[in-house]
């Protein structure tokens, strides 16, 4: 009977000298039970038990912003963080010193899951952008709003993408509206021919002229010139802008192409290029309006 009463005993004595918890009641008690855990713990788990404590007191990782946030809100902002701090300090209330090292062990391994989750999306994020963006830019609209519509489905992304649909279906309804257009606009005049300068002989040159057969002013009107050899290949192309309002224009280049209006080149002028296009047979060339740009006005 004895020696079960001392048994008994030393359970009793084990459940109330276990190890030190910790206490988040109230600032005296946080301040006594941290220490009891400190003094409890080998010495080589104190720094990482002050991390751990600082982590929690901060409420994780993301925690530090919120207290930035508290920091600059205004006159409360000490109590509001007093306040937030206590809060955080819950999580652990009742731990010992080895459960909070193991929780904030944990904690850390979420955190960084998380880190590269969040890395993974914001990268999947700007290639899908970048993406979109190149479609939209040879105009292949479908294939970009496709991309956007992906980007939907990311969380951080959906912005993004509602700005993204809305600019390419936007642009897609320009360039059909260009489009339409273009065939209102007719080359009055081609022809491509070698002519000699006062510095060089035998010059690959061209002239243009065109009307705009539309209800609209025109302040730029893109043709491409196709050269070809004796095969009919097309060998070389060169862009040209017969009409194209700019600030970097002047005199009667730098007018609008009117509905109606014709834009001719003066007797004896010519569009030369640089290049001498040795297989280019003379006169074996076809132009071609490919872009227009209406007037604001």
């Amino acid at each position: 009977m004895k020696k079960l009463l001392t048994l008994s005993f030393i359970v009793l004595l084990t459940g109330c000298f276990g190890p030190d918890k910790f206490d988040a009641s109230s600032e005296a008690t946080i301040k006594e039970s941290t220490q009891k855990i400190v003094s409890a713990l080998p010495e080589a788990k104190h720094d990482e038990f002050t991390k751990a404590l600082m982590y929690f007191s901060m409420g994780g990782a993301d925690g530090f912003k919120s207290m930035m946030g508290a920091a600059f809100s205004g006159k409360s902002a000490k109590a509001s963080n007093e306040a937030t701090i206590a809060a955080n300090l819950q999580k652990i209330n009742g731990l010992n010193g080895e459960q909070i090292l193991e929780k904030y062990k944990v904690n850390l391994e979420e955190d960084r899951i998380k880190r590269d989750k969040k890395e993974a999306e914001r990268k999947k994020v700007k290639a899908l952008k970048n993406e979109a963006q190149e479609l939209l830019d040879s105009n292949k609209f479908k294939e970009a709003i496709a991309k956007y519509k992906a980007l939907s489905e990311i969380s951080s992304g959906v912005e993004a993408a509602e700005t993204g649909i809305e600019k390419t279906t936007k642009a897609m309804n320009e360039f059909t509206e260009k489009m339409n257009y273009i065939d209102k606009v007719t080359i009055t005049e081609f022809s491509a021919e070698r002519i000699d300068t006062y510095s060089k002989k035998s010059v690959p040159a061209v002239r243009i002229s065109l009307k705009n057969n539309g209800d609209r002013s025109l302040d730029k009107v893109k043709v491409i010139v196709y050269f070809q050899d004796k095969n009919g290949s097309t060998i070389f192309e060169e862009d040209y802008h017969p009409v194209l309002v700019s600030k970097y224009s002047f005199g009667n280049d730098n007018k609008p192409l009117k509905p109606g209006y014709v834009k001719e080149m003066e007797k004896g002028i010519y569009y030369t290029l640089d290049s001498a296009l040795t297989d280019w047979v003379e006169g074996k060339s076809v132009a071609k309006v490919v872009d227009v740009e209406f007037s604001k006005s």
